[in-house]
């Protein structure tokens, strides 16, 4: 790509350069929209997106460019213990080409480029702000000793949820400067089936299913997601009409499929990205044990029932106990089964909750929203 641009308009625009570990599909939409919508303010979108070498499952990004202005960078991750390190190679030169307004980055305290990067802010005059998921899978007094003095560094936050504003200040962010964005996906993109249609295509795949309802967990199979404790929960409830559903790929699948093996209430897909919808379609509910977060936001808009535990702190905002699902405060299998039980013995409660649940994704989060909070803080702080 040339970090020059042609267009005459440009010259006379600001910039705004996202710089991600990876684009996930997910994230897309988001990134196209933006490239549509910010022209109209003044603003010319770019995007540093990073390629790994290495194989990678679980977590895999799109490979080719999404938008128009974007370019590939290396990065690096090292892992000591239940830590990970990431290094991006080369991405301050391409900031001094590029002469951004913005910088935005994920603000990673164990991203050692991302600590540069805050020390070239006022040498290249930008404005550096966070796309805060604010969340830290293993915290600690070192951590948050770094973190007083990391996220000060940001002259703004945009946070995923309520619970990442929360993190950013207790960090030393002011109020004035974070935004909650409530991240999600495009919802208006997503097509449902009928469930009896949709539960014909899945179980036509996987006749072992059979007529059972179905369980499902779809994302990354991390330890962190914790999958162990809905396979423990389904050992609790001991049910022959149930049977967990998990799509996915990830370091920890091996894990999962040997814990699995021998038992015939676990199915496992593998990784399904185009046409997944049918399983959402087809199942009684969402699980989601341990980390995570649009996942929640993708059953929601297929109309189910969530039962989740802390996830990435969006499941504060996003799952109301009672109403569109239940939380897990104890996270343990017993609960967990509890829970889940609840929803498989009431199908009036399922079917009310999943319309909550729809109700919600469309409205306060919904894509639209999520995109007019970004356009509009990236407006005021380009001028």
């Amino acid at each position: 790509m040339n970090l020059t641009t042609n267009n005459e308009q440009g010259h006379n625009m600001k910039r705004v350069l996202f710089i991600t570990d990876r684009v996930m599909h997910y994230q897309k939409e988001t990134y196209k929209a933006l490239e549509k919508l910010l022209p109209a303010q003044g603003i010319e979108l770019w995007l540093l997106s990073g390629q790994d070498a290495r194989r990678a499952v679980g977590r895999v990004g799109i490979k080719e460019p999404v938008v128009l202005n974007e370019a590939k960078y290396d990065f690096r991750e090292y892992r000591f213990g239940t830590y990970t390190f990431r290094r991006y190679c080369g991405v301050v030169k391409k900031i001094t080409e590029i002469r951004p307004d913005i910088v935005i980055n994920a603000a990673h305290s164990g991203n050692w480029s991302h600590w540069k990067i805050s020390d070239q802010k006022d040498r290249l005059g930008f404005k550096l702000v966070s796309w805060l998921c604010g969340y830290e899978f293993h915290p600690g007094k070192l951590k948050g000793f770094l973190l007083d003095r990391f996220i000060p560094r940001y002259d703004y936050h945009l946070a995923y949820h309520s619970n990442a504003r929360d993190y950013a200040m207790s960090h030393g962010a002011r109020a004035d400067q974070v935004t909650v964005m409530h991240n999600t996906i495009n919802e208006e993109k997503i097509a449902t089936l009928p469930k009896a249609e949709a539960q014909t295509m899945v179980v036509g795949k996987h006749p072992e299913i059979g007529d059972r309802k179905i369980i499902l967990f779809v994302g990354a199979v991390l330890a962190e997601k914790r999958i162990e404790v809905i396979l423990q929960a389904l050992d609790w409830m001991q049910r022959k009409d149930a049977v967990l559903v998990l799509v996915g790929d990830g370091e920890h699948l091996p894990v999962i499929r040997q814990l699995s093996a021998g038992r015939d209430d676990v199915v496992l897909t593998g990784a399904i990205v185009e046409g997944v919808g049918p399983y959402f379609d087809a199942a009684e509910m969402y699980v989601l044990p341990g980390t995570g977060g649009l996942g929640i936001n993708e059953a929601m808009a297929h109309r189910l029932p969530i039962v989740s535990g802390f996830a990435d702190g969006s499941a504060d905002d996003l799952v109301v106990d009672g109403e569109n699902g239940f939380r897990l405060r104890e996270n343990t299998p017993e609960e967990l089964a509890e829970k889940m039980a609840r929803i498989l013995d009431s199908p009036e409660l399922a079917a009310r909750m999943g319309e909550r649940s729809r109700e919600m994704i469309t409205g306060k989060f919904a894509f639209r929203e999520f995109i007019n909070r970004i356009v509009t803080e990236l407006t005021r702080l380009a001028q």
